[in-house]
């Protein structure tokens, strides 16, 4: 009777014989040799185990106190960063992660530090502390995988969840100006792009306006000229046929329109008599003088 043992849902026990794994029951009630012939160990398939590097977690949030041997680590450009993370894992082969490792989270957390050393190393710091978190977790992951893989642990990495990346206190007032600087200069660039909106069409629809109206005045130039042109033509062969009279109806045309412009006449002469020349009203009415004194003229 002792030989009878249950697998719950979810997990999967490893049958021993003699010490050595035979084979992994599946959920259900099972029987085996009873000990000291034979013994089973049951391990979770469904549930997401998770190992921390850097901290010890003190919650379900991954949040605890550092571990500053773990957390210290080198960049590329010569920089220190204090980086915490968590690997989130599940066990696919449990004989694997039972018996093909040594101490199964101990050995994942080391080959987790490992890797992440190895990405970070690749990054500047400030890659590295400008929460640039998903390339970095991204790339630790496939290595870490292939690696555990290589080890025969019998797991597949779900994620690497980078907690907090810190520079050392020496230089975290000098970092924390950079980062006031990135930010402004990122404020500035919205700002300028936000400037560059607001005007440039604007500045494109004035363009257009009056590149319209240029055409327009181009049109209105070259109809005139053409007007005139064929004025200047017709009024030639009319002065071929006719020049004595065509030359004084051009006279009177022009003394009329210059005439149409003027609001004073002077004229002058012996006579008294005043003259009426027809023009353009002034302002003001004129006043008329009665007499207008002998060699003078008369204003209007």
């Amino acid at each position: 009777m002792t030989g009878f043992y249950s697998v719950p849902q979810g997990d999967r026990a490893v049958l021993l014989q003699f010490g050595q794994a035979v084979r992994v029951t599946r959920p259900g009630a099972h029987w085996r040799w009873p000990a000291p012939l034979a013994s089973d160990r049951v391990v979770s398939i469904r549930q997401i185990h998770v190992v921390a590097v850097g901290y010890r977690p003190v919650s379900k949030l991954y949040e605890g106190e550092p571990a500053p041997a773990e957390a210290a680590m080198l960049t590329g450009d010569q920089g220190i960063v204090r980086l915490q993370f968590a690997i989130q894992y599940r066990i696919v082969d449990p004989r694997h992660y039972l018996f093909n490792v040594d101490h199964p989270r101990k050995a994942i957390a080391r080959a987790a530090e490992a890797v992440m050393r190895q990405a970070v190393a690749g990054s500047s710091s400030n890659a590295v502390l400008a929460h640039d978190a998903h390339q970095l977790a991204a790339a630790a992951k496939t290595r870490l995988q292939a690696l555990l893989d290589r080890y025969g642990a019998g797991v597949h990495v779900v994620a690497i969840k980078i907690q907090k990346a810190t520079p050392p206190k020496s230089v975290l007032a000098a970092l924390e100006k950079v980062v006031r600087a990135r930010e402004d200069a990122k404020r500035y660039a919205s700002e300028a792009q936000a400037y560059a909106d607001s005007i440039l069409p604007k500045a494109s629809a004035d363009g257009v306006a009056m590149i319209d109206r240029a055409h327009i005045y181009r049109a209105h130039v070259m109809a005139k000229a053409r007007a005139r042109s064929a004025r200047f033509l017709a009024l030639a062969k009319i002065y071929e046929r006719a020049p004595l009279v065509t030359r004084e109806r051009l006279l009177i045309d022009a003394m009329a329109r210059v005439y149409r412009k003027a609001h004073k006449v002077m004229v002058s002469g012996a006579s008294h008599t005043v003259v009426d020349v027809p023009m353009a009203s002034p302002a003001k009415p004129p006043v008329l003088a009665e007499h207008a004194p002998a060699g003078a003229g008369t204003k209007r």
